[in-house]
């Protein structure tokens, strides 16, 4: 089934290389993919962008992040996307504001709200002034745990558990930095998984048949 565009994707990208150059040298974007309901990863879902030199998918392996590759000569072919996918699946994409990796598997409080304050501040170089005013403010951060990991914020010398993973996927963690003291450390004893902004609009949105 056809499910949009090469130019309908390319252009999310576009729209954040214009986000201010301060945003953009410590954060990147990113397309996760969940295949809904069974959690499966989205290559089994083959989506591809149906060029006419070939089928180029954008999901391998298990890597859940899509590879979609930047060209001039596909944006002005602008090829359809395809999945092939039953009825009663479907494809969950997540837009994701990544932060670069950490040289040690832990971050302040005052830089999350660095991350935080980039996006907010591109929001209204972006949309301008009224707008952004309208609009509301990212306040969260999302930390994906490590299998077997803990995650502690550590306060005024005094460690707090915040999550314990025993499980065998990366966990979740939304995390208000506002809601913590000044100079808490947050730290984990393994590298993260993942650490992203939560984006102030809707982040998830599904791969439907286009007409």
């Amino acid at each position: 089934m056809r499910v949009g565009s090469y130019k309908g994707i390319y252009r999310v990208y576009e729209r954040f290389d214009r986000l201010p150059e301060r945003a953009r040298q410590t954060l990147s974007l990113h397309f996760l993919g969940d295949i809904l309901p069974d959690h499966a990863v989205p290559s089994e879902a083959r989506v591809v962008i149906h060029a006419k030199s070939g089928d180029i998918p954008l999901f391998v392996g298990n890597d859940r992040e899509m590879h979609f590759p930047r060209s001039d000569a596909l944006l002005a072919e602008n090829p359809p996307v395809l999945l092939t996918l039953s009825s009663d699946r479907k494809v969950q994409l997540e837009l994701a504001i990544e932060v670069d990796p950490l040289p040690q598997p832990s971050f302040t409080k005052e830089q999350a709200q660095v991350w935080l304050g980039e996006i907010n501040a591109s929001i209204r170089d972006v949309f301008g002034v009224i707008l952004a005013f309208l609009a509301p403010d990212a306040h969260r951060i999302k930390v994906d745990v490590a299998p077997g990991a803990r995650f502690e914020a550590v306060e005024n010398g005094t460690a707090r558990l915040l999550v314990d993973n025993q499980g065998g996927t990366p966990y979740t963690f939304l995390l208000r930095p506002q809601d913590y003291q000044a100079r808490t450390l947050f730290r984990s004893d393994r590298p993260f998984s993942l650490i992203r902004v939560k984006v102030p609009t809707d982040e998830f949105f599904t791969l439907r048949r286009k007409d």
